[in-house]
């Protein structure tokens, strides 16, 4: 209290004892009491001088004449000092003023109309409520202990009355007792007086009979060695006429063993009802965080119940939708949004049927009840990169929950890493929420006296999951220095300062043995479960009355689509909002484009600057880089989606808000970034590299890659528990996808226990780049301007031209002169029956290339077809099918020079006209590729079969079934259903197909499932 106050304090005492003029000895102790308590000895006597002064002897040493109104100068001497006092103190310590004045006149039992208006004056410049008033006389001046008091602010206790269950705490030793409290509403301070021959203590220290004291929370009044009266109890007598709804939550013989391991938590038994705010302590490992998880049904128990109004928080889950609320430790809140942002999308979520101005309204007025209203338009920051303080935010933390107002809350160590200051703020914050009937769980960890005496109840867990105490948190103190057999064991708090040391508790609880030199050992005296088992002897409270009633819902989630609505403005919003992530995100790709281009810009003749495309050599490697770059970006931005939300979706599985609208939501967002991305790049890289008439075909094909990379980012997103993981696993995910994609490495050339011939390996078909590097690389080659352009009046193109020939060209030169050298072998062997298994083989391998082989108009099968046979083959079939292959060569070489000329007739009239075309679609790196032009080997014989190698993109793959649509590589067409589709078309489809399967896999969190699968697997071979 400051000196100012102080002075004034003293000169408003004068002013009312001098209303009467004289001065009474016992109101003058009393004065003197009062400043014994605020100051040392010697300025005691300074102010008591100050107030003798004050009064003025010898002036107003006689009687003055009986006026209930004081003097004009008095009045405005009084009206002055409150002024004075109102700048200084708050609410709470004006109202104690007043009670002090009241005290000090009851001292003397001298109550004069002046005196009195004199406190009425001062009571109305402090604004005091008039019930308050009225409660403030009665609770003072009231000094018949017998005499009724009707006022719901006072509690009188008084054995043998039946007033409430706190009458049963005064049946031992309280004989001829009363005892009152006060409960002032508007500052929710409360105040004690007794009346009793025997001395009480007040937390411990002793108190003075009929004196007021104030009742703060954390307080005990008893009598030495009887049952206390605990603030907890008092509170919840004046606080039960207001509250409506009843809670009981009761936790029966619960045991928690993870994967059938060692229990964590051991028969933990527990009550608690409306208006109480538990605590739970012990040591690091003790269980607390699963404790916590169990009782807000986060964990199911592997033995006991947890029962909220007799109901089973397992079994009953969807009843008590939206009844529970849960704080973790972790953070909840979204960096890049503001204050009023994280409330708001929260409360969204929560009132499905308000309009946005009654959500705002609701938001406005919690950021008011948790003193955040100035710093609703600042961004929340991080923790390290701090906007708001730490105190602010472990407050916001608690207002996303406590905007729906649940029932039941809990709070996993709400004041870590606060200070002094801010833990008691929060502390406040929850103790404010048992006043409206909730009841609050909270794991708390060093906390001061203060902070220690606020908790109704304590819980006290032991190493191993053992619960060795559950009740007041002072008599904690008590029980355990009593069992430890401590002299001063019935003093749970300072008798000097009534503070609390809650390290007492585990000193004594983990103290070790001595050995014979006196070192501490490493065993200890008492275990868990003996401190366990002397609780449950001397534990004598019984449990809460069960209620039956369904517990309050506050909660109304707004529809699936709504739902989806709102994850999706919040992200994008929190994307927005972050200037660095939309800068690199929008940059990052056509910088990329940029650098590659230019890069790979090639002019091959070195005197000149003229670029052409049909000479960029580097053409088919752009293709495969810029799918990378796609796949890279779509990974990238996905991979910590989830990761960087888990803390928020496990609140909104509490809530059990729909997963499908959230993940829909970052699909969306994703799908979104990575199409404008790829747009961006196509639109930069592909006019540097004069690529013409295609930017739609390249952004479609690469957003299909990016998609994908986007829904393989999210799965990984969601499966691992740490960024390094994440990004370890990229590189694990992106180098496969580069080496079987097609671009790097020949199919055929890879390791032959995953490769064939005649088609892509297995396990590039699972790779995303194989098909959209597949289709770039063929609609390049045959959809561009040069490749599609119309020779004759039938649609023949240049692409069909070219086809025809090279079909006609590998039939004639080599696939017939391949079955020639087949059939001599067979007509050599035909007669030898050691070679009859060798001729099966032979003649098996024609018959199939003979049904491989395109029959045109002018072509007939071959009649001899079933002679094909061993037993059936004769030199006559030999001679026929040698004149069968002279016919088919001869028709083929024929197609070979219609389609010729068709080609050199159209160029001879447009000469200038495709030259121009050539040289500004047609690449010749690219045709190399897609036509193997100089690979040796141009057939192959591979499982009695012949393998075309040479013109993949010319080759349609034979129809092998209806959903047999794996080919070789760059076939210009994929069989599927019974029908024939484009490449392109089918390639792109299958990208987008893919990433829906990717996403059924996000939804049922498979990947995530499998590695704790594998984790749990490992585990129990370990065990």
């Amino acid at each position: 209290m400051s000196e100012e106050v102080l002075k004034a304090l003293m000169e408003l005492f004068a002013l009312v004892v001098r209303q009467d003029g004289k001065l009474r000895e016992k109101e003058r102790d009393y004065v003197a009491s009062f400043l014994e308590k605020q100051l040392s000895s010697n300025l005691m006597i300074k102010y008591l001088l100050m107030f003798d002064e004050y009064i003025g002897f010898p002036e107003y040493g006689k009687e003055e004449q009986d006026n209930e109104f004081p003097s004009v100068q008095d009045s405005v001497k009084i009206l002055d000092i409150c002024r004075q006092i109102n700048r200084t103190l708050n609410r709470g310590q004006k109202t104690i003023v007043l009670i002090r004045l009241y005290e000090l006149v009851n001292s003397s039992g001298y109550f004069t109309p002046r005196r009195l208006k004199v406190i009425s004056i001062v009571a109305e410049v402090f604004k005091i409520h008039p019930e308050e008033i009225k409660s403030i006389e009665q609770f003072v001046l009231g000094n018949d202990p017998d005499k009724k008091i009707n006022d719901p602010n006072i509690l009188v206790l008084q054995p043998g009355t039946d007033v409430c269950e706190l009458c049963n705490n005064m049946h031992e030793g309280y004989s001829g007792t009363t005892i009152m409290f006060m409960r002032l509403p508007s500052v929710d301070l409360y105040f004690t007086r007794y009346f009793a021959g025997e001395q009480f203590l007040l937390n411990g220290v002793p108190i003075g009979a009929r004196a007021i004291h104030s009742f703060p929370q954390g307080s005990s009044l008893r009598l030495p060695n009887r049952q206390a009266f605990y603030y907890s109890d008092v509170s919840s007598k004046f606080l039960s006429e207001t509250i409506t709804q009843k809670i009981s939550f009761v936790v029966n013989k619960v045991s928690y063993r993870p994967n059938n391991k060692q229990r964590t938590l051991v028969n933990v038994s527990l009550s608690a009802e409306q208006g109480n705010l538990i605590g739970i302590m012990g040591p690091s490992g003790s269980g607390k965080t699963t404790l916590l998880n169990l009782m807000s049904g986060i964990l199911e128990p592997s033995s006991g119940t947890v029962a909220l109004n007799g109901l089973d928080i397992v079994k009953d889950k969807e009843k008590l939708e939206g009844v529970m609320g849960l704080v973790p430790q972790d953070d909840l809140l979204i960096e890049e949004l503001t204050v009023f942002e994280n409330l708001y999308f929260a409360a969204s979520q929560c009132f499905g049927g308000m309009d946005k101005a009654g959500i705002v309204s609701i938001v406005e007025k919690t950021l008011s009840s948790v003193g955040l209203a100035d710093k609703r338009d600042l961004k929340v920051g991080t923790p390290l990169n701090k906007v708001i303080s730490g105190g602010q935010r472990k407050r916001l933390n608690i207002a996303l929950e406590l905007i729906r107002e649940p029932s039941v809350l809990f709070l996993d160590e709400p004041t870590s890493g606060l200070s002094s200051k801010d833990s008691e703020n929060i502390i406040d914050l929850l103790r404010e929420l048992t006043h409206k009937g909730k009841l609050v769980f909270t794991v708390i960890h060093q906390p001061s006296s203060d902070i220690f005496k606020m908790f109704d109840k304590m819980a006290i867990l032991d190493q191993g999951g053992y619960l060795v105490y559950f009740g007041n948190p002072v008599d904690s103190v008590i029980h355990f220095k009593t069992l430890d057999y401590q002299v001063n064991a019935a003093q749970g708090e300072c008798p000097s300062c009534g503070n609390v040391n809650p390290e007492t508790i585990f000193k004594i609880i983990e103290a070790q043995v001595v050995d014979e030199f006196g070192n501490y050992t490493e065993k200890r005296k008492v275990k868990p479960k003996q401190w366990a088992d002397r609780f449950k002897i001397l534990n004598t409270a019984e449990p809460v009355k069960e209620v039956e009633e369904s517990p309050e819902k506050n909660l109304n989630k707004p529809g699936r689509f709504r739902q989806y609505l709102l994850y999706m403005a919040r992200d994008l919003k929190s994307k927005i909002s972050n200037i660095q992530y939309v800068l690199l995100t929008l940059l990052e790709a056509p910088v990329l484009a940029f650098i590659l281009a230019f890069i790979i810009r090639y002019i091959p003749d070195p005197e000149s600057d003229v670029y052409h495309f049909s000479d960029n050599e580097n053409i088919p490697v752009y293709i495969f880089m810029s799918i990378i770059v796609a796949v890279f970006l779509g990974l990238t931005i996905s991979a910590e989606e989830i990761f960087r939300d888990r803390n928020i979706l496990r609140r909104e599985r509490f809530l059990n808000l729909s997963r499908s609208s959230y993940l829909l939501s970052k699909v969306t967002i994703l799908m979104g970034i990575s199409a404008i991305q790829c747009l961006l790049f196509v639109i930069v890289a592909n006019p540097i590299l004069g690529i013409k008439g295609m930017s739609p075909a390249y952004w479609l094909a690469l957003f299909g890659s990016a998609f994908t990379a986007n829904m393989i980012g999210l799965i990984i997103s969601a499966s691992f528990n740490s960024v390094i993981t994440i990004y370890i696993v990229i590189p694990l995910l992106l180098i496969p996808m580069m080496v079987l994609s097609g671009a790097m490495f020949s199919f055929d050339k890879l390791n032959r226990t995953i490769s064939r011939p005649d088609k892509v390996p297995l396990v590039a078909e699972l790779m995303p780049t194989r098909w959209s590097y597949e289709a770039l690389m063929v609609s390049q080659f045959k959809d561009n301007r040069y490749s599609s352009l119309v020779y004759t009046a039938d649609g023949e193109t240049f692409y069909s031209l070219q086809k025809k020939i090279s079909q006609a060209d590998f039939n004639s030169v080599h696939r017939i002169p391949e079955l020639r050298e087949v059939l001599r072998d067979a007509a050599e062997k035909h007669d030898n029956p050691e070679k009859i298994k060798s001729l099966g083989n032979d003649l098996s391998l024609i018959r199939k290339e003979l049904a491989k082989i395109p029959l045109s108009s002018d072509m007939v099968q071959f009649d001899g077809i079933d002679a094909l046979y061993p037993g059936k083959f004769n030199n006559d079939v030999t001679g026929s099918l040698d004149e069968y292959f002279d016919e088919l060569s001869s028709i083929f070489n024929k197609q070979i020079i219609e389609a010729e000329r068709i080609k050199d007739e159209f160029v001879s009239l447009n000469r200038e006209k495709l030259k121009a075309l050539e040289k500004d679609y047609y690449n010749y790196k690219l045709e190399e590729i897609v036509t193997r032009y100089y690979d040796p080997d141009k057939i192959i014989k591979f499982k009695n079969s012949l393998i075309q190698n040479t013109d993949p993109v010319y080759l349609d793959p034979p129809a092998e079934g209806f959903l047999k649509f794996r080919t070789h590589f760059f076939a210009p067409s994929k069989n599927i259903f019974g029908m024939r589709v484009d490449t392109y078309a089918f390639n792109v489809t299958l990208l987008f197909i893919n990433s829906f399967i990717l996403y059924l896999i996000l939804y049922f969190d498979l990947l995530s499932l499998t590695v704790k699968f594998i984790a749990r697997f490992r585990n129990l071979k370990k065990d």
